[in-house]
Protein backbone atom coordinates (compact mmCIF):
# COMPACT_ATOMS: atom_id res chain seq x y z
CA UNK A 1 0.00 0.00 0.00
CA UNK A 2 1.22 3.04 -1.06
CA UNK A 3 -0.69 5.76 -1.92
CA UNK A 4 -0.13 9.18 -2.92
CA UNK A 5 -2.56 12.06 -0.76
CA UNK A 6 -3.87 14.81 -2.81
CA UNK A 7 -5.40 17.74 -0.57
CA UNK A 8 -7.13 21.31 -0.49
CA UNK A 9 -8.15 23.33 -3.01
CA UNK A 10 -6.76 23.07 -7.01
CA UNK A 11 -5.60 19.69 -7.26
CA UNK A 12 -5.02 19.29 -11.00
CA UNK A 13 -4.39 16.32 -12.52
CA UNK A 14 -4.01 15.66 -16.38
CA UNK A 15 -1.21 14.53 -18.85
CA UNK A 16 1.66 16.57 -20.38
CA UNK A 17 3.96 15.93 -23.70
CA UNK A 18 1.20 13.39 -24.57
CA UNK A 19 3.23 12.86 -28.24
CA UNK A 20 7.03 12.30 -26.60
CA UNK A 21 6.72 11.71 -22.67
CA UNK A 22 2.87 11.25 -21.94
CA UNK A 23 3.86 12.14 -18.53
CA UNK A 24 1.29 12.54 -15.60
CA UNK A 25 1.29 15.73 -14.11
CA UNK A 26 -0.29 16.42 -10.52
CA UNK A 27 -0.33 19.45 -9.00
CA UNK A 28 -1.50 19.14 -5.36
CA UNK A 29 -3.95 21.58 -3.54
CA UNK A 30 -3.29 24.61 -1.77
CA UNK A 31 -4.41 24.89 1.67
CA UNK A 32 -3.85 27.75 4.05
CA UNK A 33 -0.53 28.51 4.55
CA UNK A 34 0.49 26.52 1.76
CA UNK A 35 1.45 28.62 -1.00
CA UNK A 36 3.77 26.74 -3.33
CA UNK A 37 1.65 23.06 -3.70
CA UNK A 38 3.85 19.88 -4.57
CA UNK A 39 3.90 19.25 -7.80
CA UNK A 40 4.52 15.62 -9.11
CA UNK A 41 5.67 14.55 -12.79
CA UNK A 42 5.53 10.09 -13.63
CA UNK A 43 6.39 8.55 -16.85
CA UNK A 44 3.94 5.53 -17.98
CA UNK A 45 4.72 2.71 -15.68
CA UNK A 46 6.93 4.01 -13.46
CA UNK A 47 4.66 5.72 -11.05
CA UNK A 48 5.75 4.42 -7.65
CA UNK A 49 1.80 5.13 -6.60
CA UNK A 50 -0.71 2.19 -6.08
CA UNK A 51 -3.29 4.06 -5.66
CA UNK A 52 -4.41 8.35 -5.03
CA UNK A 53 -6.52 9.70 -2.77
CA UNK A 54 -8.03 13.05 -3.01
CA UNK A 55 -9.84 14.78 0.04
CA UNK A 56 -9.39 18.44 -2.05
CA UNK A 57 -12.98 20.33 -2.67
CA UNK A 58 -12.29 22.05 -5.84
CA UNK A 59 -9.63 21.34 -9.21
CA UNK A 60 -9.93 18.46 -11.76
CA UNK A 61 -8.80 15.57 -13.72
CA UNK A 62 -8.55 15.54 -16.90
CA UNK A 63 -9.91 12.33 -19.58
CA UNK A 64 -6.74 11.71 -20.45
CA UNK A 65 -5.46 11.31 -17.34
CA UNK A 66 -8.14 8.48 -16.44
CA UNK A 67 -7.29 7.14 -19.64
CA UNK A 68 -3.66 7.20 -18.31
CA UNK A 69 -4.57 5.83 -14.83
CA UNK A 70 -6.71 3.27 -15.67
CA UNK A 71 -3.60 1.91 -18.17
CA UNK A 72 -1.32 1.87 -15.57
CA UNK A 73 -3.76 0.48 -13.37
CA UNK A 74 -3.86 3.48 -10.28
CA UNK A 75 -7.17 3.64 -8.83
CA UNK A 76 -8.21 7.05 -7.65
CA UNK A 77 -10.68 7.37 -4.44
CA UNK A 78 -12.39 10.94 -3.77
CA UNK A 79 -13.28 11.20 0.31
CA UNK A 80 -15.21 13.45 1.70
CA UNK A 81 -14.20 15.98 4.74
CA UNK A 82 -16.00 13.85 7.08
CA UNK A 83 -13.45 10.80 6.01
CA UNK A 84 -16.14 8.90 4.06
CA UNK A 85 -15.66 7.62 0.61
CA UNK A 86 -17.74 9.53 -2.34
CA UNK A 87 -16.28 7.89 -4.85
CA UNK A 88 -13.64 5.35 -6.72
CA UNK A 89 -12.60 5.33 -10.22
CA UNK A 90 -11.08 1.66 -10.78
CA UNK A 91 -9.55 0.09 -13.29
CA UNK A 92 -11.42 -1.97 -15.78
CA UNK A 93 -12.27 -5.33 -13.99
CA UNK A 94 -11.03 -8.70 -15.37
CA UNK A 95 -14.51 -10.14 -17.46
CA UNK A 96 -15.39 -13.57 -15.70
CA UNK A 97 -18.95 -14.80 -16.14
CA UNK A 98 -18.60 -17.99 -14.49
CA UNK A 99 -17.16 -16.34 -11.38
CA UNK A 100 -19.93 -13.76 -11.46
CA UNK A 101 -23.01 -16.96 -11.89
CA UNK A 102 -21.45 -18.94 -8.82
CA UNK A 103 -21.19 -15.51 -6.61
CA UNK A 104 -24.50 -14.89 -7.43
CA UNK A 105 -25.83 -18.56 -7.19
CA UNK A 106 -23.98 -18.30 -3.94
CA UNK A 107 -25.70 -15.56 -2.59
CA UNK A 108 -29.10 -16.93 -3.25
CA UNK A 109 -27.99 -20.44 -1.65
CA UNK A 110 -29.23 -19.95 2.05
CA UNK A 111 -26.39 -22.68 3.23
CA UNK A 112 -23.37 -21.39 1.12
CA UNK A 113 -24.19 -17.80 1.96
CA UNK A 114 -24.46 -18.91 6.10
CA UNK A 115 -20.88 -20.50 5.66
CA UNK A 116 -19.35 -17.40 3.87
CA UNK A 117 -21.15 -15.02 6.50
CA UNK A 118 -20.28 -17.28 9.59
CA UNK A 119 -16.54 -17.26 8.56
CA UNK A 120 -16.28 -13.40 7.94
CA UNK A 121 -18.04 -12.88 11.13
CA UNK A 122 -15.55 -15.19 13.08
CA UNK A 123 -12.56 -13.89 11.86
CA UNK A 124 -13.81 -10.25 12.63
CA UNK A 125 -14.70 -11.42 16.35
CA UNK A 126 -11.17 -13.21 16.73
CA UNK A 127 -9.46 -9.73 15.40
CA UNK A 128 -11.46 -7.58 17.71
CA UNK A 129 -10.66 -9.86 20.39
CA UNK A 130 -6.67 -9.36 19.68
CA UNK A 131 -7.09 -5.65 19.74
CA UNK A 132 -8.75 -6.07 22.83
CA UNK A 133 -5.95 -8.13 24.68
CA UNK A 134 -3.35 -6.25 22.99
CA UNK A 135 -4.85 -2.92 24.39
CA UNK A 136 -4.85 -4.66 28.03
CA UNK A 137 -1.53 -4.87 28.08
CA UNK A 138 -1.42 -0.99 28.90
CA UNK A 139 -5.21 -0.60 30.45
CA UNK A 140 -6.70 -2.67 32.63
CA UNK A 141 -10.05 -4.06 30.68
CA UNK A 142 -10.14 -7.67 31.60
CA UNK A 143 -13.68 -6.78 32.93
CA UNK A 144 -14.56 -5.66 29.67
CA UNK A 145 -13.06 -8.47 27.51
CA UNK A 146 -14.43 -10.84 29.54
CA UNK A 147 -17.85 -9.56 28.31
CA UNK A 148 -16.91 -9.11 24.78
CA UNK A 149 -15.62 -13.25 25.06
CA UNK A 150 -19.22 -14.30 26.37
CA UNK A 151 -20.86 -12.71 23.58
CA UNK A 152 -18.74 -14.55 21.30
CA UNK A 153 -19.96 -17.72 22.50
CA UNK A 154 -22.77 -17.41 21.03
CA UNK A 155 -21.45 -17.37 17.43
CA UNK A 156 -21.71 -21.25 18.08
CA UNK A 157 -25.42 -21.22 18.44
CA UNK A 158 -25.90 -18.99 14.99
CA UNK A 159 -28.23 -21.17 12.78
CA UNK A 160 -28.95 -17.92 10.40
CA UNK A 161 -27.62 -14.51 8.82
CA UNK A 162 -30.15 -12.56 11.01
CA UNK A 163 -28.53 -15.03 14.43
CA UNK A 164 -24.76 -13.74 12.77
CA UNK A 165 -25.21 -10.53 12.55
CA UNK A 166 -26.99 -10.12 16.16
CA UNK A 167 -24.05 -11.64 17.55
CA UNK A 168 -21.69 -9.36 15.59
CA UNK A 169 -23.57 -6.34 16.44
CA UNK A 170 -23.40 -7.51 20.59
CA UNK A 171 -19.36 -7.94 20.08
CA UNK A 172 -19.12 -4.90 18.38
CA UNK A 173 -21.15 -2.97 21.48
CA UNK A 174 -18.96 -4.49 23.69
CA UNK A 175 -15.83 -4.01 21.54
CA UNK A 176 -16.86 -0.20 21.29
CA UNK A 177 -16.98 -0.18 25.19
CA UNK A 178 -13.92 -0.92 25.76
CA UNK A 179 -12.38 0.50 23.25
CA UNK A 180 -13.77 4.24 24.40
CA UNK A 181 -12.33 3.23 27.58
CA UNK A 182 -8.57 3.56 26.74
CA UNK A 183 -9.45 7.01 24.97
CA UNK A 184 -8.34 10.13 26.63
CA UNK A 185 -11.96 12.41 28.05
CA UNK A 186 -10.02 15.14 26.13
CA UNK A 187 -11.29 13.72 22.79
CA UNK A 188 -14.76 13.04 23.87
CA UNK A 189 -15.14 10.14 21.98
CA UNK A 190 -18.47 8.03 22.95
CA UNK A 191 -18.71 5.21 20.08
CA UNK A 192 -19.39 4.62 16.95
CA UNK A 193 -23.02 5.85 17.12
CA UNK A 194 -24.28 8.87 17.66
CA UNK A 195 -28.07 9.93 18.90
CA UNK A 196 -29.40 9.81 15.71
CA UNK A 197 -28.13 6.41 15.26
CA UNK A 198 -25.86 7.28 12.39
CA UNK A 199 -22.42 5.41 12.59
CA UNK A 200 -19.65 7.31 11.44
CA UNK A 201 -20.26 10.28 12.57
CA UNK A 202 -17.03 12.89 12.58
CA UNK A 203 -18.47 14.53 15.75
CA UNK A 204 -15.17 13.90 17.41
CA UNK A 205 -11.48 13.82 16.50
CA UNK A 206 -11.33 9.88 17.02
CA UNK A 207 -14.31 8.75 14.61
CA UNK A 208 -13.08 11.50 12.67
CA UNK A 209 -9.95 9.06 12.42
CA UNK A 210 -11.46 5.88 12.27
CA UNK A 211 -13.68 7.81 9.13
CA UNK A 212 -10.53 8.44 7.06
CA UNK A 213 -8.72 5.15 8.46
CA UNK A 214 -11.91 2.70 6.93
CA UNK A 215 -12.21 4.78 3.99
CA UNK A 216 -8.34 3.66 3.39
CA UNK A 217 -9.30 0.30 4.07
CA UNK A 218 -12.08 0.06 2.07
CA UNK A 219 -10.23 1.18 -0.91
CA UNK A 220 -8.06 -1.40 -0.62
CA UNK A 221 -11.11 -3.65 -0.59
CA UNK A 222 -12.08 -2.16 -3.75
CA UNK A 223 -9.20 -2.97 -5.35
CA UNK A 224 -8.83 -6.12 -4.36
CA UNK A 225 -12.28 -7.09 -5.49
CA UNK A 226 -11.91 -5.48 -8.88
CA UNK A 227 -8.76 -7.34 -9.65
CA UNK A 228 -10.30 -10.59 -8.99
CA UNK A 229 -13.63 -10.07 -10.90
CA UNK A 230 -16.14 -10.07 -8.55
CA UNK A 231 -19.39 -8.30 -7.79
CA UNK A 232 -19.17 -5.51 -5.45
CA UNK A 233 -22.27 -5.20 -4.92
CA UNK A 234 -23.33 -9.27 -4.32
CA UNK A 235 -22.52 -9.46 -0.94
CA UNK A 236 -23.48 -12.33 1.98
CA UNK A 237 -23.11 -10.94 5.86
CA UNK A 238 -24.27 -7.45 4.17
CA UNK A 239 -27.86 -7.51 2.26
CA UNK A 240 -27.30 -5.91 -1.28
CA UNK A 241 -31.37 -4.58 -1.67
CA UNK A 242 -33.44 -1.91 0.76
CA UNK A 243 -31.97 0.23 3.11
CA UNK A 244 -28.64 -1.57 2.93
CA UNK A 245 -25.33 -0.52 1.16
CA UNK A 246 -24.96 -1.13 -2.83
CA UNK A 247 -21.33 -2.42 -2.02
CA UNK A 248 -21.83 -5.18 0.11
CA UNK A 249 -19.54 -7.20 -0.86
CA UNK A 250 -16.89 -4.32 -0.32
CA UNK A 251 -18.45 -4.34 3.63
CA UNK A 252 -18.08 -8.15 3.65
CA UNK A 253 -14.45 -8.04 3.26
CA UNK A 254 -13.51 -4.81 5.49
CA UNK A 255 -14.87 -6.95 8.48
CA UNK A 256 -12.12 -9.15 8.80
CA UNK A 257 -9.27 -6.24 8.65
CA UNK A 258 -10.70 -3.35 10.14
CA UNK A 259 -8.34 -4.16 12.93
CA UNK A 260 -5.45 -2.67 10.79
CA UNK A 261 -7.41 0.90 11.18
CA UNK A 262 -8.17 0.97 14.81
CA UNK A 263 -4.53 -0.54 15.77
CA UNK A 264 -3.47 2.48 13.32
CA UNK A 265 -5.71 5.03 15.05
CA UNK A 266 -4.90 3.99 18.53
CA UNK A 267 -1.12 4.07 17.54
CA UNK A 268 -1.55 7.32 16.44
CA UNK A 269 -2.99 9.00 19.31
CA UNK A 270 -0.57 7.01 21.46
CA UNK A 271 2.51 8.51 19.95
CA UNK A 272 1.66 11.57 19.76
CA UNK A 273 1.58 11.97 16.06
CA UNK A 274 -2.20 12.98 16.07
CA UNK A 275 -2.97 14.68 19.02
CA UNK A 276 -6.55 17.73 20.00
CA UNK A 277 -4.69 20.55 18.11
CA UNK A 278 -4.79 18.82 14.74
CA UNK A 279 -8.86 18.84 14.82
CA UNK A 280 -10.99 21.96 14.07
CA UNK A 281 -14.95 22.76 14.08
CA UNK A 282 -15.54 24.52 10.71
CA UNK A 283 -19.02 26.31 9.10
CA UNK A 284 -21.92 25.44 10.61
CA UNK A 285 -21.49 21.28 10.08
CA UNK A 286 -20.85 21.13 13.87
CA UNK A 287 -18.12 17.88 12.51
CA UNK A 288 -14.82 18.25 13.42
CA UNK A 289 -12.13 18.32 10.14
CA UNK A 290 -8.22 18.53 10.48
CA UNK A 291 -5.26 19.42 8.68
CA UNK A 292 -4.00 18.54 5.88
CA UNK A 293 -0.34 17.34 7.62
CA UNK A 294 -2.37 15.11 10.36
CA UNK A 295 -4.15 13.50 7.54
CA UNK A 296 -0.68 12.40 5.81
CA UNK A 297 0.74 11.33 9.05
CA UNK A 298 -2.01 9.56 9.47
CA UNK A 299 -2.05 7.82 6.25
CA UNK A 300 1.90 7.10 6.55
CA UNK A 301 0.79 5.23 9.92
CA UNK A 302 -1.62 3.68 7.93
CA UNK A 303 1.09 2.74 5.05
CA UNK A 304 3.19 1.17 7.65
CA UNK A 305 0.50 -1.25 8.95
CA UNK A 306 -0.67 -2.30 5.98
CA UNK A 307 2.76 -3.27 4.36
CA UNK A 308 3.94 -4.81 7.55
CA UNK A 309 4.81 -8.77 6.66
CA UNK A 310 3.16 -11.68 8.03
CA UNK A 311 4.34 -15.36 7.51
CA UNK A 312 1.26 -16.76 5.24
CA UNK A 313 1.38 -20.74 4.01
CA UNK A 314 5.32 -19.95 3.90
CA UNK A 315 5.58 -16.93 2.60
CA UNK A 316 6.03 -13.36 4.39
CA UNK A 317 3.18 -11.35 2.89
CA UNK A 318 2.18 -7.99 3.73
CA UNK A 319 -1.10 -6.60 4.74
CA UNK A 320 -2.45 -4.94 1.63
CA UNK A 321 -1.50 -8.57 -0.47
CA UNK A 322 -3.09 -10.82 2.27
CA UNK A 323 -6.18 -9.31 1.62
CA UNK A 324 -5.92 -9.63 -2.45
CA UNK A 325 -4.92 -12.89 -1.70
CA UNK A 326 -8.23 -13.54 0.49
CA UNK A 327 -10.38 -12.05 -2.19
CA UNK A 328 -8.92 -15.06 -4.71
CA UNK A 329 -9.54 -17.62 -2.01
CA UNK A 330 -12.88 -16.15 -1.98
CA UNK A 331 -13.26 -16.42 -5.47
CA UNK A 332 -11.90 -19.99 -5.47
CA UNK A 333 -14.73 -21.41 -2.90
CA UNK A 334 -17.36 -20.00 -4.91
CA UNK A 335 -16.17 -21.64 -8.10
CA UNK A 336 -15.74 -24.78 -6.45
CA UNK A 337 -12.13 -25.12 -6.97
CA UNK A 338 -11.43 -25.26 -2.76
CA UNK A 339 -13.71 -26.74 0.02
CA UNK A 340 -12.51 -24.73 2.83
CA UNK A 341 -13.13 -20.83 3.53
CA UNK A 342 -11.32 -18.77 6.66
CA UNK A 343 -10.63 -15.50 6.95
CA UNK A 344 -9.41 -15.86 10.57
CA UNK A 345 -5.71 -16.73 9.06
CA UNK A 346 -3.08 -15.33 9.34
CA UNK A 347 -3.22 -14.09 12.52
CA UNK A 348 -1.59 -10.86 13.57
CA UNK A 349 1.21 -10.79 15.86
CA UNK A 350 0.07 -7.72 17.79
CA UNK A 351 2.44 -6.79 20.95
CA UNK A 352 3.10 -3.66 22.92
CA UNK A 353 6.97 -2.49 23.25
CA UNK A 354 5.57 -0.22 26.33
CA UNK A 355 3.49 -2.83 28.32
CA UNK A 356 2.24 -1.86 31.37
CA UNK A 357 4.96 -5.21 32.72
CA UNK A 358 7.65 -3.06 30.57
CA UNK A 359 7.45 0.11 32.59
CA UNK A 360 7.19 -1.61 35.76
CA UNK A 361 10.75 -3.07 34.82
CA UNK A 362 11.84 -0.04 34.08
CA UNK A 363 10.62 1.96 36.76
CA UNK A 364 11.96 -0.57 39.63
CA UNK A 365 15.74 -1.02 38.36
CA UNK A 366 17.72 0.45 40.52
CA UNK A 367 21.35 2.45 39.24
CA UNK A 368 23.34 -0.56 39.81
CA UNK A 369 21.86 -3.20 38.53
CA UNK A 370 21.07 -1.21 35.61
CA UNK A 371 24.74 -0.77 34.79
CA UNK A 372 25.39 -4.62 35.74
CA UNK A 373 23.04 -5.07 32.61
CA UNK A 374 24.65 -2.75 30.54
CA UNK A 375 22.44 0.59 30.77
CA UNK A 376 24.15 3.88 31.23
CA UNK A 377 22.95 6.19 33.63
CA UNK A 378 21.33 8.56 31.20
CA UNK A 379 19.99 5.44 29.17
CA UNK A 380 17.96 4.45 32.18
CA UNK A 381 16.89 8.25 33.01
CA UNK A 382 15.99 8.20 29.92
CA UNK A 383 13.67 5.00 30.36
CA UNK A 384 12.49 6.10 33.51
CA UNK A 385 11.16 9.41 31.41
CA UNK A 386 9.63 7.45 28.66
CA UNK A 387 7.56 4.91 31.51
CA UNK A 388 6.48 7.75 33.38
CA UNK A 389 4.75 9.14 30.91
CA UNK A 390 1.39 8.43 28.51
CA UNK A 391 2.94 8.38 25.62
CA UNK A 392 3.82 5.21 23.67
CA UNK A 393 7.47 4.51 22.60
CA UNK A 394 9.53 1.57 21.09
CA UNK A 395 13.26 0.55 22.63
CA UNK A 396 15.09 -1.68 20.58
CA UNK A 397 15.69 -5.43 21.14
CA UNK A 398 18.68 -5.22 22.70
CA UNK A 399 17.55 -2.84 25.86
CA UNK A 400 14.21 -5.32 25.78
CA UNK A 401 15.91 -8.40 26.61
CA UNK A 402 18.25 -6.70 28.98
CA UNK A 403 15.22 -5.61 30.77
CA UNK A 404 13.83 -9.12 30.64
CA UNK A 405 17.48 -10.44 32.16
CA UNK A 406 16.78 -8.36 35.12
CA UNK A 407 13.11 -9.69 36.04
CA UNK A 408 14.80 -13.14 35.83
CA UNK A 409 17.70 -12.21 37.73
CA UNK A 410 15.10 -10.66 40.58
CA UNK A 411 13.09 -14.09 40.18
CA UNK A 412 15.74 -16.13 40.93
CA UNK A 413 17.29 -14.57 44.40
CA UNK A 414 13.57 -14.38 45.48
Amino acid sequence: MNPLHLSGYGVRIKVKNMRSRSDLHIVDGGEGFRRRPDTYCFRPRQIPHDSIIIDGHSGYISLQAFHWLSRNKVPVFILNYDGSLISSVLPPMPVKADLRAAQIYASNDVRKRFTIAHAIVKAKIQRSLDVLRWLHDRCDIHDKISKTEKEAIALSKARTIGDLRMVEGRVAQRYWEAFQSVIPECFDFRGRLIRSGRANAASDPINLTLNYAYSVLEGECRQAINTIGLEPSVGFLHEFSGSQTKQSLVYDLQEPYRWLADVSVIEAFDSGILDLPDFYFTGDDYEYHFDVEARRRLIDRLRGKFSSGIRYNGRVLKWGTVIEQKTMELARYLIGRCGLLDFSEPSPELERPDSVELRRRILTVSQSEARALGLAKSTLHYLRRKAESNRAFKLTEKTVEKLRRYTRVACDSA
